[in-house]
């Protein structure tokens, strides 16, 4: 496999990973499940419905503009910024899953240096 096939299936896997949670949250679990969990975070309860909002849309919009290789230079920040607070917040603690988030987190920077 070269380069490039590497790189596509990067891209596909990490559109997918934004994607499918974004759509997850807004069919099956529901935004008012996101709010619930963003209440209890220090960082979101401020205004836990507005982030919710954030958080879906982010995902379902920059999974699907990596999906199309569109401007992966901008498109990557906010999903590195989604995985990083998620890293820090939801999955601190639990090592596995925090290191997950972090190597996930440096894939979009990958993807965006792949360009």
């Amino acid at each position: 496999m070269n380069h490039k096939n590497i790189m596509t299936a990067n891209r596909i896997l990490l559109g997918l990973v934004m994607l499918v949670p974004g759509l997850l949250k807004l069919f099956v679990i529901g935004s008012d499940a996101v709010v619930g969990m963003l209440s209890s975070n220090v960082l979101f309860s401020w205004a836990p419905g507005f982030w919710a909002w954030v958080l879906i849309l982010s995902e379902i919009v920059f999974g699907i503009a990596i999906l199309a290789s569109w401007k992966l230079e901008y498109t990557v920040w906010p999903p590195i910024v989604i995985m990083l607070v998620a890293a820090f917040t939801v999955a601190w603690g639990n090592w596995p899953t925090f290191l997950m988030h972090l190597v996930i987190a440096s894939n979009y920077l990958i993807l965006k240096k792949s360009r």
